[in-house]
């Protein structure tokens, strides 16, 4: 048995494990009776699980096949994968099918409307507009952008917290404050990343995260994005509703699938190092594609080496082809522009597929807008495409 930190013993009779397998590696290979675990720490006595490096990676081991949805441990509440479903856990070692349906918001620079912070109190607007998001169209899923290099003003979680990462923090609390609500917390832009596709003149979006070799500023980024993702999950850690999204849409089409896995495997490393620091359980981490993460499936040939890890596909509309993978659980972290709304449903529905619409924004065009573009964050007017999302949403 091994002690994970305080967590564990506020929220388990018995000692527990906090980790989980991916697609590449089946369900959890800690069974009920076993506490040992498979978490960032030294191999398990018990004998159990895949024994795992220090910074929470597979050493190669696949655990057994015990039953689906099997959570070796989580706390009640947290998300955590196991062959290529998501499960939320019961807390008491087994856990039920998770599918997050949602839509995508804004961070406080409301999509280019704050672009230089001009507003007063963006994050209480922000909530505001949460506050209608959720009452009238009841997701259970949101995706939040943090849009840190993507306007005139750059911002930084790391410097100056009043100025971004207070309020932010205060808009994901009150998103998560919804019961059954979870948030994707998405690193969209950042000073620290590399890689962007700069051929439209906007690369803002399409970043790759990068490390201490890559940095773009060693002096001033000596570890690149690693400490970026080190205080969000300093920030995050303790939340049940958080899952963590690596980046947006890594080179657009520019990069090799070997470099953005080799980028995605590194970070997820640093972020689970962070979350055994910290004595907190896994949150699942989304990591994204190639061809404006349109296509993942060199994901599916080759898993990354970590529990806990989905796979983020965009499309406008997406196809199902780029969604449907027997082996690794898929998030679809944005769509728009469907043909065929209700075979799309149906799809997702039967596959079981969490899905994020884009973009619910009544501040700036950010088409396909969920929204009339009105500057109210409480007249909340469906466009088409809303009403759409918003019958999709409200008939589950």
């Amino acid at each position: 048995m091994r002690l994970l930190g305080a967590w564990a013993i506020a929220s388990c009779a018995a000692l527990c494990a906090c980790s989980s397998s991916n697609g590449a590696n089946g369900p959890r290979g800690d069974d009920a009776g076993d506490a040992s675990t498979n978490d960032a720490t030294a191999a398990d006595s018990g004998g159990t699980g895949p024994d795992v490096d220090a910074s929470g990676a597979n050493d190669g081991a696949a655990p057994p096949g015990d039953s689906g949805g099997t959570d070796g441990g989580v706390p009640a509440g947290w998300l955590y994968t196991s062959g290529a479903k998501i499960y939320v856990s019961d807390g008491a070692g087994g856990g039920t099918p998770w599918m997050g349906r949602g839509v995508n918001i804004d961070d406080i620079f409301f999509c280019g409307y704050d672009n230089t912070l001009w507003m007063t109190t963006p994050d209480k607007t922000l909530e505001q507009v949460v506050s209608g998001l959720v009452s009238g169209w009841k997701p259970s899923f949101v995706r939040v952008s943090l849009s840190m290099d993507s306007d005139a003003t750059v911002v930084s979680w790391l410097a100056n917290p009043a100025q971004y990462a207070t309020p932010m923090t205060a808009v994901v609390d009150a998103i998560g404050a919804n019961p059954g609500v979870y948030v994707l917390v998405t690193l969209r832009s950042d000073a620290s990343m590399i890689g962007q596709d700069t051929a439209d003149g906007d690369p803002e979006a399409t970043g790759l995260p990068s490390d201490s070799t890559t940095t773009p500023d060693k002096t001033k980024l000596p570890t690149g994005t690693d400490a970026v993702y080190q205080a969000l999950v300093d920030t995050f850690g303790s939340k049940s509703f958080v899952l963590f999204g690596l980046t947006n849409e890594p080179g657009g089409n520019k990069l090799s699938n070997a470099t953005i896995s080799a980028a995605m495997s590194h970070a997820v490393g640093v972020i689970r190092a962070e979350e055994t620091k910290m004595g907190v359980p896994h949150h699942v981490v989304s990591v994204q594609g190639n061809s404006w993460t349109s296509d993942i499936g060199f994901y599916a040939s080759s898993p990354l080496p970590y529990p806990d890890v989905v796979y983020e596909v965009h499309g406008y509309p997406p196809a199902p082809a780029s969604y449907t993978y027997a082996n690794i659980p898929v998030i679809i972290g944005e769509y728009g522009s469907l043909t065929d709304s209700t075979s799309f449903y149906a799809d997702v529905e039967a596959k079981q597929i969490p899905n994020l619409a884009w973009d619910f924004d009544s501040y700036s065009n950010c088409a396909p807008d969920l929204l009339q573009v009105n500057q109210s964050a409480t007249n909340l007017v469906p466009t088409a495409w809303g009403t759409t999302v918003k019958s999709y949403l409200l008939a589950h």
